[in-house]
């Protein structure tokens, strides 16, 4: 094996599994990770380093149709051939579910493990006070990816619902059912296309209130845009691994975007695929190891990458990192921060740094520059119609101690309010089906 290192160049191959003309730019990481290594070795004795590039095809043996393209496919045939040829495989996407024993002693995997996922979600949770919580699955594969979290919900008192799309992918029945159970915390598992489509459906059937809380599993969440789904109200939390502090971090982006204008009409650029990020890591780390092979037969990699510090445990899994919590806004995302300044950040041993964010402000400032619409019912002196109230629009119409107090009330708050009276002219009382009439009903269907 030592031999085999000695030539002129070292050669790692990359499967590549996506051929769409708006691909995820893993293939010009590669190039990117390829000009980068070498042009920090000009001069030296280290051989260059080239990268063989194998791309499969949609009717590859390979190929399996049961695994969603943005999860990685499983490469099923090649890794059987991989314990005996003790090929080392290098991974980018997330753990196999169930795990292939085959892949165990020659693999390592640069995505967050199954539990670190689960772990990450359950300190968000932890910090919400575990509320009642729904998690909608995309595959059946979730509820062994999120095994953990599963797991935690069964061994405790709190309450987890999970839904699962259909082949139709349509989530309306879904949500539908959770707003009716009054859910107000929804963990959604699923590609970041999905994760966009639910979360539409979702803005549709008016759940982008302040009521509801989302958290999203794709670590794609920063290249989802929600200009059209979010509010001023919502609230979306998801992860991210990339390190924008690593110095090659910029020209990563640019050569991304440049690529992308080039190549594709649909724009514009949504930002690097985690995929891409995680390729070039993945040739940075193989041309590390064997480089350190060269040297002595213990291999200990560590590298700080575009997605952060690198480092493996004894199962081939990443460790010693962090994922940023990132919260979707009308302007984009923000990073959430804590009241030190510091970015939200999850530890992968398993500690949160996230104290004050919009999920936990005091009333006065979640109501800052929100519009409340305030179903009231005709009661004097409490809300009346001014005697000319045809000649007036909107709260204008209206007077009286509720109204009086609504104004001072919206003023010492900063919000605004629209007074809408009830439909059917009722307090509320409970229906035999059990839903309600009135503004009661008015308020539980929010």
């Amino acid at each position: 094996t030592h031999s085999s290192f000695l030539n002129p160049s070292l050669r790692p191959a990359a499967i590549l599994d996506d051929q769409s003309a708006c691909g995820r730019g893993e293939r010009l990481a590669l190039a990117l990770a390829r000009e980068n290594i070498n042009s920090l070795m000009e001069g030296s004795s280290q051989a260059r380093v080239e990268v063989d590039v194998y791309e499969l095809q949609t009717d590859s043996q390979y190929d399996t149709t049961d695994t969603n393209p943005d999860e990685g496919r499983g490469l099923s045939d090649w890794s059987r051939l991989q314990p005996r040829l003790w090929i080392p495989h290098v991974k980018i996407g997330p753990e196999e579910t169930p795990k292939l024993p085959y892949l165990r002693f020659a693999s390592v995997t640069l995505y967050p493990s199954n539990e670190d996922l689960s772990l990450a979600i359950g300190s968000i949770l932890r910090s919400l006070g575990y509320p009642t919580t729904s998690l909608v699955c995309a595959k059946a594969e979730c509820l062994l990816r999120l095994e953990e979290l599963v797991h935690r919900f069964l061994i405790s008192r709190e309450t987890l619902s999970v839904r699962m799309l259909d082949d139709s992918l349509d989530p309306t029945p879904l949500l539908k059912e959770i707003r009716d159970d009054k859910v107000a915390t929804i963990i959604i598992d699923a590609n970041a296309s999905i994760s966009y489509h639910i979360l539409r459906k979702a803005n549709e059937l008016g759940m982008m209130s302040a009521f509801y809380k989302y958290i999203l599993t794709t670590m794609d969440f920063p290249l989802l845009r929600l200009d059209d789904v979010v509010g001023d109200q919502s609230n979306i939390l998801g992860f991210s691994m990339l390190n924008s502090s690593h110095p090659f971090y910029l020209e990563f982006i640019r050569s991304l975007n440049l690529s992308w204008r080039e190549g594709c009409n649909v724009t514009p650029y949504p930002g690097p695929a985690l995929s891409s990020a995680l390729m070039f890591d993945a040739v940075h780390v193989v041309v590390s190891a064997v480089r350190e092979l060269n040297r002595s037969q213990e291999i200990g990699v560590e590298y700080d990458g575009l997605t952060g510090h690198i480092e493996f445990n004894s199962k081939g899994q990443r460790t010693n990192y962090t994922l940023k919590i990132l919260e979707k806004h009308p302007r984009g995302h923000k990073e959430v921060r804590d009241q030190t300044g510091k970015i939200g950040t999850w530890f992968s041993n398993n500690t949160l740094a996230m104290n004050a964010t919009s999920l936990d402000l005091n009333a006065s400032e979640t109501l800052a520059n929100k519009t409340l619409i305030v179903t009231t019912i005709l009661e004097n002196p409490y809300v009346m119609h001014k005697a000319n109230h045809q000649d007036y629009q909107g709260n204008d119409q209206y007077k009286g101690f509720c109204v009086d107090m609504l104004r001072e009330l919206a003023d010492i708050l900063k919000f605004s309010f629209k007074i809408k009276l009830v439909d059917d002219g009722l307090y509320g009382a409970p229906e035999p089906n059990g839903s309600w009439t009135g503004m009661v009903g008015e308020l539980i269907n929010r």
